[in-house]
């Protein structure tokens, strides 16, 4: 399929500002939430691994999902096209932006109702202080 890496994993959560703060208490780095796609988003670290918060899913207007849950885990490819051949994409491709850079994706269901993001990086996150945040079909 043409998996580079893991990314991160995605939580819906229902106020990022209060779950980024119980992170805090168990030891984690919190970057800065901020407003994304009509949603609240924070990246987090636990050691290696980088969980990002959002309040909601881009896919959310597809698949009915509780008020807070884990989404899904995202996964690096070189060629989005090629690792989504024959498979049954839930969402997307499409292009987005925002501090993470400008990413191509889609998504998969996985089994037990859980989803996986594969994502091709377009371009590295933008200098600090620059914003960016948007979500077009490509």
């Amino acid at each position: 399929m043409g998996i580079t890496g893991f990314v991160n994993l995605a939580m819906k959560v229902r106020d990022v500002e209060t779950a980024a703060e119980a992170y805090r208490r168990l030891g984690a780095t919190v970057g800065i939430p901020e407003d994304w796609e009509g949603s609240r988003r924070v990246d987090l670290w636990m050691g290696p691994v980088q969980i990002t918060l959002f309040t909601r899913a881009l896919y959310e207007d597809r698949i009915e999902l509780p008020e807070e849950c884990f989404l899904h885990a995202v996964y690096a490819v070189d060629d989005l096209d090629t690792a989504l051949e024959g498979l049954d994409v839930l969402w997307g491709p499409t292009v987005v932006s925002g501090s993470f850079g400008v990413r191509r994706i889609a998504f998969l269901e996985a089994p037990g109702a859980v989803r996986i993001e594969l994502m091709e990086q377009l371009e590295e996150p933008p200098a600090p202080g620059v914003a960016r945040g948007s979500v077009g079909t490509v």
